[in-house]
């Protein structure tokens, strides 16, 4: 099942994407409340509760035929606001062959915080006097269950769904400054979307292509199968460190082409069209604007 969050003349909650009939299923409407079971509208709150419970409900229930939207009608936003955004670097083999690293030992990680998220169709303000910035796409994977200290072989298990994301970066501020804080935690850095796909709709996300065009010219092509730390040793791994908890998210790295690499560098400017995407996971389309002046 495919969950989106949305905005519409009523206001924003949480619906079902109905691909098939290009619609949503409007979870606010009385039909569905016994199928939310007195939750809130709100995917965050299903991802809480059990998202894969939720939309068991959901797919047994009868809405009235006015629950279900046109498309075309409402505007969908991000699918949620993440509690916490765990991003990882350096985590596409194509990628490190293509800057001459060495792979690490574990998972270079940095905190993005949820502030940067906007949802599809959303601008991406490149502050002006930021220095170049970078397209990201890479896929994001939901937590939603509590994973403390857990396996590998567990770590599937804590997984509430999947999404796109879009890391955009400031890279050359992250080169001044030695560290990923400032450059990644930009407002408006953190596409995210357009939707949230449950696990059974994901069955092997070790076997994803991941592409990104801006202007319509191919700047990444990658597949996660090139994951040095797959989603199992990633939840593994962070989870040692500190429990999990549902919401959070991870954001898996970003396959070869980034912009810094090339020669010479695809930076993003201002009037360009990013699109991420992810097999299965839909299009992440945001446009570039110029931001207000960088201020530090």
């Amino acid at each position: 099942m495919r969950f989106v969050t949305f905005r519409d003349a009523h206001g924003v909650r949480a619906g079902v994407l109905l691909d098939e009939r290009e619609a949503v299923l409007d979870l606010r409407h009385a039909s569905m409340a016994e199928a939310l079971g007195g939750l809130a509208p709100e995917v965050a709150d299903f991802v809480a509760e059990g998202l894969a419970a939720v939309a068991a409900r959901i797919a047994v229930a009868t809405p009235a035929p006015e629950a279900v939207l046109p498309l075309a009608g409402v505007t969908l936003l991000a699918p949620f606001t993440p509690r916490r955004i765990f991003g990882i670097a350096h985590n596409y083999v194509c990628a490190l062959k293509e800057r001459g690293m060495p792979h690490p030992a574990r998972p270079p990680l940095f905190m993005k915080s949820p502030d940067t998220v906007v949802g599809p169709g959303e601008a991406v303000a490149l502050p002006a006097g930021v220095g170049g910035c970078t397209y990201e796409a890479e896929l994001a994977v939901v937590i939603g269950r509590r994973a403390s200290r857990v396996s590998a072989e567990e770590a599937r298990a804590h997984v509430a769904g999947y999404a796109a994301f879009n890391d955009v970066s400031a890279s050359q501020l992250i080169r001044a400054d030695g560290s990923f804080d400032r450059g990644k935690n930009i407002r408006t850095f953190g596409p995210f979307g357009p939707y949230l796909a449950t696990v059974d709709e994901i069955p092997d996300p070790h076997a994803l292509p991941v592409t990104l065009t801006v202007d319509g010219v191919t700047r990444q092509s990658g597949t996660t199968a090139d994951l040095l730390f797959d989603v199992d040793q990633l939840i593994a791994i962070l989870s040692q460190d500190g429990p999990l908890e549902p919401g959070d998210v991870i954001a898996t790295g970003t396959p070869a082409g980034v912009a810094p690499v090339q020669t010479p560098p695809t930076w993003l400017t201002p009037g360009a069209v990013m699109r991420a995407s992810v097999a299965g996971l839909g299009v992440l389309e945001n446009p570039v604007v110029e931001g207000a002046p960088w201020n530090g």
